[in-house]
C-alpha cells in the first residue's frame, strides 16, 4: 500500500507538470522540434546538436504517442522534485497532497508545465542540475537511488550539447568553493561522492562524441559549433574588429567579402537566408575557415578585454531573461513540425493542428506578469533565510543545495548567453529552481515557527 501510494503521488505530480500541454490540446513545440523528430525518424545525427533527444523521442513515445514523451519528461521531473520536498522540507513526512500543492504551487508561479511539456530537450537542464543537486548533498542516499541519480545526469548531460558546459562548470566550481571554505575537510562535502559526480559529467565530453561516431555523424559533440561561436563573435562585433585587422591580400578570408555587411545579431547569421554563412556554402563548408578565425581570436590577448566584457554583460542580461512564450508561436502547414509529426505520428496531425498553439490562442502576459515577481520574491526569501541568523532554523543540506541551483543558474547564463544567444527560453527553462528551492525553504522555515509557538504554549 505504502508503494502504490507513492506510485500515484508521482503520477500526480507528473500530470501537473504536463498540465500546460493538457492545457493546450497537444505537446508543445518549437521550431527545433522538427529536428528532433527527424533524428528520431531517420537515425541521422543533426549537424546543429545531439542526436540523443531524438533517441529519447523514439523510446519513450513507442511508436503510438508523443504524449508518452512529455509524460516520460514529467515522471523524471517528479521524482526529483518530490526527493527535493523531502530532503528541504522533511516536516511533511507522509504528507503526500501537501507534497503535490507544492510543486502545483511552483508550476503555476513559474511555468515550468510549458517546459516540461515541449517536444524539446530544455527541460533535460532543469532535470540534470536538480539531480546534480541531489548527489552533491545528500550523504544517507542508497546506492540504488544514487546509481539511478547518476544515469540522470548523465542523460541530461548528453541531451544538449550546452548541458555539457554547464554540468561541468557546476560540478568544478562547487569543488573548487567547497575545497576553499573547507567543506571536504569538515565532510560537509564528501569527497569520494563529488568524485564520482564529476567523472559522469565529464565522460559525457567523450560519450556523445562516440555515440555521433557510432551513428555516422562524426567524433563531434556537434560539428555547427564553430558557426555558434561565430555567430556569437559576429554579435559582439568582435569579428568587425578581427576582419578590419586581417582582410588583406595577404591573409584573405571568404569572410572578408562580407566585413561591411554582418548581421546585426547571431540568429540573423545562423538562419538568415542572406547571411554571410548561407551565401558562402553553410556549416560545413565554412568550418574549416571559421574554426582557424576562432582559434587566433581566442589566442590573440587584444582580444580578452573585449571578450570578458561581452560575456560579463551578456551572462547579467541573459540572467534576467525568465520570461515564457519565447518560440512557441504556431506552426502550422509548410512547417518543419508539421511535416515531421506527420511523418512520425500521422494519426496525430490533426490533434496537433487543432491545438491552442496552432490556433494562436496562448497568451502569456499573466504568467510572465507573475513569474517576474515571484523570481524576485524569491531572491529575497533566500537572501533572508540563508544569509541572516534565521540560517540556522532551516535544513542544513539547504545551504548546499541553494548553492548547487546556483552554480546551475548562473552557468547556464554564462554559457548560453555567452556562447549562443540572450533569449528567454534558454533561461526561463532553467531559472525555476531557484524559486521552487525558496518556496520549500519557506514551508520549513514556517513550520519551525509553528513548532516553536507550540512549544511556547506548552510551556506557558
Amino acid at each position: 500500500m505504502y508503494q502504490l501510494r507513492n506510485w500515484v503521488t508521482l503520477l500526480l505530480t507528473a500530470l501537473v507538470l504536463i498540465s500546460a500541454g493538457l492545457y493546450n490540446g497537444f505537446p508543445l513545440v518549437t521550431s527545433d522540434t522538427g529536428t528532433y523528430l527527424d533524428s528520431a525518424i531517420r537515425l541521422v545525427v543533426p549537424d546543429d546538436r545531439p542526436i540523443t533527444y531524438g533517441l529519447f523521442v523514439r523510446l519513450t513515445s513507442l511508436h503510438f504517442t508523443l504524449w508518452f514523451v512529455i509524460f516520460s519528461q514529467a515522471l523524471l521531473l517528479g521524482w526529483l522534485m518530490l526527493r527535493y520536498v523531502q530532503v528541504l522540507a522533511p516536516h511533511l513526512g507522509h504528507n503526500r497532497p501537501a507534497k503535490v500543492i507544492l510543486i502545483a504551487l511552483t508550476s503555476w508561479l513559474t511555468g515550468v508545465s510549458w517546459f516540461c511539456s515541449q517536444l524539446m530537450p530544455d527541460i533535460f537542464t532543469a532535470i540534470g542540475i536538480l539531480a546534480l543537486g541531489l548527489l552533491l548533498i545528500e550523504q544517507r542516499v542508497g546506492w540504488p537511488t544514487k546509481i539511478w541519480l547518476l544515469v540522470i545526469v548523465h542523460l541530461s548531460c548528453l541531451m544538449h550539447s550546452s548541458n555539457l558546459l554547464t554540468f561541468s562548470l557546476v560540478v568544478l566550481t562547487y569543488g573548487a568553493v567547497a575545497t576553499v571554505v573547507g567543506a571536504f575537510r569538515r565532510q560537509q562535502v564528501r569527497p569520494a561522492q563529488w568524485l564520482v559526480t564529476t567523472a559522469v559529467v565529464l565522460v559525457g565530453w567523450v560519450v556523445l562524441p562516440t555515440l555521433h561516431a557510432a551513428m555516422g555523424g562524426g567524433f563531434a559533440v556537434s560539428r555547427a559549433s564553430s558557426a555558434f561561436l561565430m555567430a556569437r563573435l559576429v554579435e559582439t562585433g568582435i569579428m568587425d574588429e578581427f576582419l578590419s585587422r586581417n582582410c588583406d591580400p595577404a591573409d584573405q578570408y571568404r569572410l572578408c567579402a562580407f566585413r561591411d555587411k554582418l548581421p546585426n545579431d547571431a540568429i540573423a547569421f545562423m538562419w538568415d537566408s542572406n547571411s554571410p554563412l548561407a551565401q558562402t556554402g553553410g556549416w560545413q563548408s565554412n568550418q574549416q575557415e571559421y574554426q582557424q578565425i576562432i582559434r587566433r581570436v581566442l589566442t590573440s590577448p587584444r582580444y580578452y578585454p573585449y571578450l570578458v566584457s561581452e560575456t560579463a554583460q551578456a551572462t547579467l542580461r541573459q540572467l534576467t531573461h525568465v520570461g515564457h512564450g519565447d518560440g512557441l508561436s504556431p506552426f502550422r502547414e509548410n512547417t518543419n513540425p508539421y511535416w515531421k509529426i506527420g511523418e512520425f505520428m500521422h494519426y496525430e496531425l490533426k490533434e496537433y493542428m487543432s491545438s491552442m498553439q496552432n490556433r494562436n490562442q496562448l497568451n502569456f502576459t499573466t504568467l510572465n506578469e507573475r513569474t517576474y515577481g515571484a523570481h524576485l520574491a524569491s531572491l529575497v526569501i533566500l537572501a533572508v533565510l540563508l544569509l541572516t541568523r534565521l540560517r540556522r532554523m532551516v535544513a542544513p543540506e539547504a545551504v548546499l543545495a541553494v548553492t548547487v541551483l546556483g552554480l546551475g543558474v548562473l552557468s547556464n547564463a554564462l554559457v548560453t548567453g555567452g556562447l549562443a544567444n540572450v533569449l528567454d527560453r534558454l533561461q526561463s527553462r532553467v531559472s525555476w529552481v531557484l524559486l521552487f528551492a525558496a518556496v520549500l525553504l519557506l514551508v520549513q522555515y514556517g513550520a519551525v515557527l509553528v513548532r516553536q509557538g507550540q512549544q511556547q504554549l506548552n510551556t506557558n
